[in-house]
């Protein structure tokens, strides 16, 4: 018996949209404490030195183009005193951690194999820059939350959005790697069972806790091979076509 049935909310439209528009963060109170670094490119990271810390985002390391910055994820990290720090940001497309540091007398950004150094902006030219800038929550929106593939290679993909914890916004892609298409949903539903997600061109259930996925079109029912997401997140990222193009609005994006 189905405890529960939902409609998806952007059942009606195709166009994925995975970036937050505006969510403007308040940082007038710490402006002047805010130092920025550049790669001399375009791209610039602010923070309030050695007031970075573990758990969730309090705003306190931006990413961005100087017009503006979005908040990072940060994942963890630790601190020496002043001597230096380091600071875990999320970053789905790297198979190693990325990390924003200051060690050795160097600000230096790593996204997996890729390092960055940057250099501070002088105070006067930093200053005006931030007086002008926009400050936003994290631009990405959306999360992985099932991937699973049938015996030819056709990928199934689903993500919800991030906020709030128990959202019912899903959206459902199919297709082979690199091509995955969004699918139209029609309806979702959530029983014991786990999930089925009801799209034009068929269903997909999801039996999360044991593992166990199936596709049914046109009355024939494929089964599907369930994968990781977590072990598979830069698969999906950078291979899988679900996010081509897009920017996460983290400094992986350039640097």
């Amino acid at each position: 018996m189905l405890k529960t049935a939902f409609l998806v909310a952007c059942a009606a439209s195709l166009a994925p949209s995975f970036a937050r528009a505006d969510e403007a963060i308040d940082v007038s109170e710490y402006l002047e404490k805010l130092k920025v670094l550049t790669d001399g490119k375009g791209h610039y990271v602010t923070l309030m030195p050695f007031t970075i810390s573990d758990g969730h985002d309090t705003g306190y390391l931006f990413y961005g183009d100087g017009k503006t910055f979005y908040a990072q994820r940060r994942m963890g990290g630790g601190r020496n005193g002043d001597e230096s720090f380091d600071n875990t940001f999320w970053e789905p497309r790297v198979n190693q951690s990325a990390s924003f540091s200051y060690r050795d007398k160097k600000w230096t950004v790593e996204c997996g194999e890729r390092k960055t150094e940057l250099k501070a902006v002088d105070k006067a030219e930093a200053q005006k820059l931030l007086g002008s800038a926009k400050f936003m929550k994290p631009r990405w929106t959306r999360r992985a939350y099932a991937l699973a593939r049938d015996n030819s290679g056709t990928y199934y993909y689903v993500d919800r959005a991030r906020e709030p914890e128990d959202s019912k916004d899903f959206r459902v892609f199919r297709g082979p790697k690199g091509a995955v298409k969004l699918q139209k949903m029609v309806n979702a539903v959530n029983d014991s069972e786990g999930d089925i997600f009801i799209t034009k061109a068929g269903k997909l259930r999801l039996v999360l806790d044991k593992h166990e996925t199936t596709w049914l079109e046109s009355g024939k029912s494929v089964k599907l091979t369930p994968l990781e997401v977590v072990d598979n997140r830069v698969m999906i990222y950078s291979e899988l076509g679900v996010y081509t193009g897009e920017k996460l609005g983290t400094p992986c994006d350039d640097l």
